[in-house]
C-alpha cells in the first residue's frame, strides 16, 4: 500500500503570509503595496538557497542577493524598494517569530535620484482653465453634462492637489462645499481635509445641480464624477480628458493629473507656505517626500533672499 504525502509547505513562505497580513490589518497599508511586497520577497524566497531555515540567513545573503538584481539591470529605486520589503519583513521576524539576529540591520540601498516633479508655470495653468471653461466638442447631449464635468474636476484638482485616483474616488459624502472643504481619502485609508478655492467651488456646485442628475439618471451611484452612463468616470478617461485640454490650451509639455497635483504644490511653496502645511494638504506620510519641491524653486528663493535679508541686495 503506498501512502501519498502531502507537500511540505515553506515556512519561510508561511513568515511571509503572516507579514503581508500583518501589514494589511495593523498598518493599513493599501493593496498595491502589499503585492508589491508579496514580489519583492517571494523573488527574495526564490533566489535562496534550497532549504535554508529563517535563523540561517545571514547579511551575506541579503547583500549577494542585492548585487545578483544591480547585475541582473534592476534600477536603483527598484533595488531600493526590496530593501525595504527586505528590513521590514526581518523586523517582523525579530518581533513575532523570536527571530534573534536581524540579518538586514547594516543592509545598505542604493541612492535613487530623485527626479523632480514638473510644474506648469502659472500662464500655463490659466490658458488650461481657460480650455476647461470651454469645454470638448462632445455631441450635443449629453455634451454641456460632460463640459461642466470635466471643467469642475480640472478647477477642483488643481486647487486641492489631490491625485487623481483621490479625485475619482470622491463621493457625495465627501462633499463640504458651505464650509470651503472636501474630504480625501488618500493612500492606505487615511482620511484629510482639503480646502477647496471658491473659484473651483463655483464650477463644482454648478455641475452639481444642473448636471450631475443628468449623468445619474439610470444609475445610483453616490459618487461625484459620473461618465455618460451613470458609473464613476475611469483614471483613464480623466487623463484622455487632460490630454484633449492641454492641446487645446497649447499645452507642449506632457501633462498628466500628477502634473496638476506638482503644479498645486509648488506654487503654494512659491507664495510662501510651509512644508508642514503643504505635507498635510499633500497627505504626504514623511516630510522628505514634500521637501522634493524645495529644489523646484531656486529662482524664487533667491528673490525672497533678495527682498529680506539686510544684506540680500
Amino acid at each position: 500500500m503506498t501512502s501519498t504525502s502531502k507537500p511540505s509547505i515553506n515556512p519561510l513562505s508561511a513568515y511571509v503570509s503572516e507579514f503581508l497580513e500583518a501589514r494589511r490589518l495593523d498598518r493599513g497599508a493599501a493593496d498595491r503595496t502589499i503585492e508589491a511586497y508579496r514580489r519583492d520577497l517571494t523573488q527574495f524566497l526564490a533566489w535562496l538557497p534550497a532549504g535554508l531555515s529563517l535563523e540561517q540567513i545571514e547579511p551575506p545573503h541579503l547583500s549577494e542577493f542585492l548585487a545578483q538584481l544591480t547585475r541582473d539591470g534592476n534600477q536603483p529605486a527598484s533595488v531600493a524598494r526590496k530593501v525595504s520589503a527586505l528590513r521590514q519583513f526581518f523586523k517582523f521576524c525579530c518581533l513575532e517569530k523570536n527571530l534573534r539576529t536581524n540579518p538586514s540591520e547594516q543592509l545598505g540601498a542604493p541612492s535613487p535620484a530623485k527626479r523632480l516633479p514638473k510644474a506648469l508655470a502659472p500662464e500655463s495653468i490659466t490658458a488650461l482653465l481657460e480650455a476647461a471653461d470651454r469645454g470638448l466638442p462632445y455631441p450635443r447631449d449629453p455634451g454641456e453634462h460632460l463640459r461642466s464635468r470635466d471643467c469642475a474636476m480640472v478647477y477642483l484638482l488643481y486647487a486641492t492637489g489631490v491625485r487623481v485616483s483621490e479625485l475619482v474616488g470622491l463621493t457625495l459624502r465627501d462633499l463640504e462645499l458651505s464650509e470651503g472643504y472636501i474630504r480625501v481619502q488618500g493612500k492606505g485609508d487615511k482620511q484629510r481635509v482639503a480646502p477647496v478655492a471658491a473659484i473651483a467651488g463655483e464650477r463644482l456646485l454648478e455641475y452639481l445641480s444642473h448636471h450631475r442628475p443628468a449623468l445619474a439618471q439610470s444609475s445610483s451611484s453616490d459618487h461625484v464624477f459620473l461618465n455618460q452612463r451613470g458609473f464613476v468616470i475611469t483614471r483613464q478617461s480623466f487623463w484622455s480628458i487632460l490630454r484633449d485640454f492641454a492641446l487645446a490650451a497649447g499645452i507642449r509639455e506632457h501633462l498628466s493629473p500628477h502634473t496638476l497635483r506638482h503644479s498645486f504644490a509648488t506654487h503654494l511653496l512659491q507664495a510662501g507656505i510651509n512644508l508642514r502645511s503643504l505635507q498635510a494638504l499633500l497627505g504626504h506620510a514623511d516630510l522628505s517626500t514634500t521637501q522634493i519641491y524645495t529644489q523646484l524653486t531656486p529662482a524664487h528663493l533667491k528673490a525672497a533672499h533678495r527682498k529680506f535679508h539686510p544684506r540680500g541686495e
